[in-house]
């Protein structure tokens, strides 16, 4: 913040005069203090809260810059001052930026969350993903924050803005901050079948092949089967293993043939993995994808190799973390 001040502003005065310069001195003010207790004391918050208030009321937005800073204050009661004032002047954009260290049980981020749902600007969603996912303030996806996104991405028609958003999430799958790829498996998962073909282009191209293909296992339909199918070629061991439990989630007969090949794999892991998701889908399917077989088939084939078998083990999961606020 500012510098110290040897004198309290007015602010009060100042408004009245129509000062912004003084008041956007005064929304910098430092003033810390020692308590009776020994403890350091912000006795200038008060003033920056008034300060930024009053500029709000004013209307002078030319300050917004000032204003934005105050959300990296470090009292909770100035960050709320800031929210109402940029809410106020329609800037979502800092808010949602700001939702990345917003306290999760702080005034702040509930004001700042019903600001960002006020101003339904769909050009924050992107920034409001990438907050929530890198968020240092919390340890999980608060589901009704997942919801705002989605709401600012149909706030318009055009699917720019949720492609967008789908592309920042599926690409921080392959985070090597754990806290970050599984916040974005969350919230992949939560966005379900429209994220569906986001993830399957990933996994074509091998990128945190471990977590999209269990997310596309998770989501299921059409846009799944293939790049799994693919996947036991593509990867290495736990790539192969991954895709076949995926696989087996999906039931689908037409999967058969590739769940097959795969019981003869040179991994035993994928071996086990194979037989479960055949047993899975069921003899039934089982006899309908063997009836689609030719007649003669060659032996069975070994999966290609995967080069990038490095890549970090996804610690399963049997549902989204994905939570409500109490």
């Amino acid at each position: 913040m500012g510098l110290n001040s040897q004198r309290t502003p007015k602010v009060d005065a100042l408004a009245r005069d129509g000062d912004v310069a003084g008041l956007v001195e005064a929304a910098q003010l430092t003033d810390v203090q020692t308590g009776r207790d020994g403890k350091a004391v912000d006795a200038g918050a008060p003033v920056r809260e008034a300060a930024i208030l009053s500029l709000a009321r004013l209307g002078h937005r030319d300050a917004s810059p000032v204003v934005t800073e105050a959300l990296s204050d470090s009292s909770d009661r100035v960050w709320c001052a800031a929210i109402r004032a940029l809410c106020e002047w329609g800037e979502a954009l800092p808010l949602a930026e700001a939702m990345a260290w917003l306290p999760a049980q702080g005034s702040s981020r509930t004001l700042a969350t019903s600001a960002i749902t006020r101003l339904a600007d769909p050009k924050s969603a992107v920034a409001l993903a990438t907050s929530l996912i890198h968020s240092s303030a919390q340890d999980g996806l608060w589901e009704e924050e997942a919801e705002i996104v989605a709401a600012l991405c149909s706030t318009t028609r055009s699917t720019t803005t949720l492609d967008r958003v789908l592309e920042l999430l599926v690409a921080a799958l392959g985070d090597e901050d754990e806290g970050v790829a599984s916040r974005a498996e969350d919230f992949v998962l939560w966005f379900g079948a429209d994220a569906a073909p986001a993830v399957a282009e990933v996994v074509s191209l091998g990128s945190a092949p471990h977590r999209c293909v269990w997310i596309l296992g998770q989501i299921g339909g059409a846009e799944a089967l293939e790049p799994l199918i693919e996947a036991l070629e593509r990867y290495d061991a736990r790539g192969r293993a991954e895709a076949c439990a995926a696989l087996g989630e999906l039931r689908d007969p037409i999967a058969v043939n590739a769940l097959l090949y795969a019981t003869h794999d040179s991994d035993h892991v994928v071996r086990v993995k194979a037989a479960a998701a055949l047993d899975r889908i069921g003899t039934a399917a089982l006899l309908i994808g063997l009836s689609t077989l030719p007649g003669n088939q060659a032996p069975p084939k070994q999966p290609a190799r995967a080069q990038n078998g490095n890549g970090a083990a996804r610690q399963q999961r049997t549902a989204s973390s994905t939570r409500a606020r109490a």
